[in-house]
């Protein structure tokens, strides 16, 4: 379980850095793309702690 949330987070961090680049180069499609899967891993990972 807890090398799962530990998957989940670094993923999280790499997502949310390239979400920032995306943003910086001016591509608003693509961040929010990036933003739609962080949102997704962090309601999994909200899910996997209530169970």
């Amino acid at each position: 379980m807890m090398r799962e949330n530990e998957k989940s987070l670094r993923a999280i961090a790499m997502l949310r850095y390239q979400a920032e680049r995306y943003q910086a180069m001016g591509n608003g499609s693509m961040c929010q793309r990036i933003n739609a899967d962080i949102r997704r891993l962090t309601d999994q990972m909200s899910e996997e702690v209530k169970h």
